[in-house]
């Protein structure tokens, strides 16, 4: 999705912060660890949540009695952390084609943008049907192209010929990297890794789009020789701008940044925990706003309409969990709780009461507001 936020009312601003003060107490803990840089921050939540302003920024905005008054930190306590990334040039594998695992509306968005911004492109498919599936995904969207007059059709033609499909796993060989964007689901990271840990070269840097686990966690059973790390492109991919990079060796963290910059995306880094940046922020504020809604503090309307009038979020909370699924968010803010164990990550008892009740939000038709007019003309 794009983002365009509404213009804040300044009026609000003290209730909008009060409901979002988990957001900022998170940023600052985050950058102060050095998980993540304060402008990696504003930048990750800027372009991956679409808030017009960074939590860090905008907290560093506020006089003290404003901050005081809404129980927020102050930002001061966040310069530390690993510092900006690097410019340094790729190496030649990071020049060379592009390998694929996955099929799905992930792996389509990040095969559109890769070949969009020039780059051949192998895809391992489950099988023949789903590997055609992608190519018509990808096709359409470069014919959408066309009709914009965005490409030519030779532009198009020559861009659907970089792209390579295929059922045997060895033909990602001549790939400089490998990115996985298959379920989110652990054993399948672990043993498709693994696989290709056995076929392909040493030399081949295996990647991985997931945000809800950590690097560690899905290279666990491979060899240290092989070098593993996260590019997390955020939905839909040939839209959306940032990257978030987690690479445990600099060098390489330096490169993959640099590789990003080139496909005309926004790398931030990252330390290595469950959710990165935009995730492990933005997924437990809205865990907050539900346990507020469950003490009767907020209404769904009001919630939103709060933070879209007041910060210029492009979404209220409760809109944002309906467009994300119920489901979905619940299930990311328990991986978040199963990593730390922090009572307050603890998913909310009306999360789980809707998932249970089988409202996933726009998607079913209900969850905190009452889609089924849209769901019904969507069927």
């Amino acid at each position: 999705m794009t983002f365009k936020a509404p213009s804040p009312s300044p009026q609000r601003v003290p209730d909008a912060l009060s409901l979002a003060a988990g957001l900022f107490v998170d940023a600052v803990t985050m950058a102060s660890s050095g998980l993540a840089t304060p402008a990696d921050i504003d930048t990750a939540m800027r372009l991956g949540a679409g808030h017009p302003v960074g939590p860090l920024e905008l907290l560093g905005s506020l006089n003290p009695g404003t901050r005081d008054r809404a129980g927020l930190p102050d930002p001061t306590l966040s310069n530390s952390g690993r510092g900006p990334a690097g410019g340094a040039v790729a190496p030649d594998d990071w020049n060379h084609r592009v390998g694929i695992v996955g099929t799905g509306t992930m792996a389509s968005g990040i095969v559109g943008a890769l070949l969009r911004a020039g780059v051949a492109t192998t895809v391992l498919a489950r099988s023949a049907a789903s590997a055609e599936r992608l190519r018509g995904r990808v096709a359409g969207g470069l014919d959408k192209a066309v009709t914009k007059g965005r490409l030519d059709a030779g532009a198009r033609d020559r861009t659907l010929d970089s792209l390579r499909l295929t059922l045997d796993l060895g033909d990602l060989g001549d790939c400089g990297h490998v990115i996985e964007a298959v379920a989110e689901q652990p054993d399948l990271k672990r043993q498709l890794l693994a696989r290709l840990d056995r076929v392909l070269p040493a030399r081949t840097v295996l990647a991985t789009n997931t945000s809800s686990l950590t690097v560690g966690e899905v290279r666990a059973e491979l060899p240290r020789r092989r070098t593993v790390i996260a590019l997390h492109f955020f939905n839909p991919a040939t839209a959306m701008k940032l990257v978030e990079v987690v690479a445990p060796d600099p060098a390489v963290a330096d490169a993959a940044c640099a590789w990003v910059r080139r496909i005309g995306k926004v790398p931030v880094r990252c330390g290595d925990e469950r959710g990165f940046v935009v995730n492990r922020l933005l997924i437990p504020y809205l865990n907050d706003a539900v346990r507020q809604l469950d003490a009767g503090s907020v209404t769904p309307a009001e919630a939103d309409a709060l933070m879209r009038d007041a910060l210029g979020h492009p979404m209220g909370p409760f809109e944002l969990i309906d467009l994300i699924g119920t489901d979905v968010t619940l299930a990311a803010q328990t991986m978040l709780h199963e990593a730390s164990g922090e009572a307050r990550l603890q998913p909310a008892d009306g999360l789980r009461r809707l998932v249970a009740e089988g409202r996933l939000g726009r998607k079913s038709g209900r969850g905190f507001h009452d889609h089924t007019a849209t769901h019904r003309s969507a069927t």
